[in-house]
């Protein structure tokens, strides 16, 4: 009897043990269900902000430049401008003074080897490569057919075996 009231006392610890395990087991699933929603909502925030941001830099510039445009006389201002600054580039210069942007200069002449142009060097390229090419695949079937013809056939005996009854 003192047995069974000891493993009586001894299963019950066990299954208290059992009980708090799974009790200390919901409570940290619970705790990373809520950091995770947590995280979660303060990831969707940073999502928005950043949206708001960048929507807001867009709107920023955009006004920036119309101030901008508006300080220097709005559009017929900027034409104005450029106009006054074209002026300086014209060929209204006297002989002896220059005054050049990358405009037109002398172009390159297109070299020609063997003073052909290019279009007829490649056209004589893929003749030649395709004459090679031909010219290999001819001496390779050539030597397929030496070898075919230069090897002896299976092996056949020229006498008949006989076989001895035994």
């Amino acid at each position: 009897m003192i047995q069974a009231e000891k493993a009586h006392r001894i299963m019950q610890l066990y299954e208290s043990d059992y009980d708090n395990f799974l009790d200390k087991l919901k409570a940290k699933l619970s705790a990373k269900k809520k950091d995770a929603g947590q995280k979660k909502t303060e990831a969707d925030k940073a999502d928005k902000t950043l949206s708001e941001a960048t929507a807001h830099k867009k709107i920023h510039l955009g006004e920036k430049a119309k101030n901008l445009i508006d300080k220097a006389g709005g559009i017929e201002g900027a034409k104005d401008t450029i106009q006054n600054v074209m002026k300086y580039f014209k060929d209204n210069s006297p002989s002896d003074y220059q005054v050049g942007m990358g405009g037109k200069g002398d172009e390159p002449q297109e070299k020609k080897p063997m003073g052909l142009p290019p279009v007829a060097l490649y056209v004589g390229g893929g003749l030649i490569l395709l004459g090679l090419l031909y010219a290999g695949s001819r001496l390779m079937k050539k030597n397929t057919e030496n070898a075919q013809q230069g090897a002896p056939s299976p092996a056949i005996p020229e006498q008949p075996i006989v076989q001895q009854a035994a």
